[in-house]
């Protein structure tokens, strides 16, 4: 599954590193990275799941604005 969260603020690199890191640090999550002013994350949704993600990004004090998930294909290197 891929999920794309919009985050408030951003802010600099040392910022958006401490929240792709608490992402990561979750069993299932297999690529979390920030573009476009969102994070995109790829994950098993039998190990994990978007709120989880969600939590962990707000653990760091992190403001979510909007999140969506793909549930239409898989990501490429899950087993299907």
């Amino acid at each position: 599954m891929a999920a794309r969260i919009e985050i408030k603020e951003l802010g600099d690199s040392v910022r958006q590193k401490e929240i792709t890191d608490a992402v990561v640090a979750l069993d299932g999550v297999i690529e979390a990275k920030i573009e476009n002013d969102a994070l995109h994350v790829s994950y098993d949704p039998l190990a994990t799941s978007e709120k989880k993600i969600e939590q962990a990004i707000r653990s760091t004090g992190t403001t979510i604005k909007t999140a969506a998930t793909d549930t239409e294909g898989a990501h490429p290197d899950l087993p299907t």
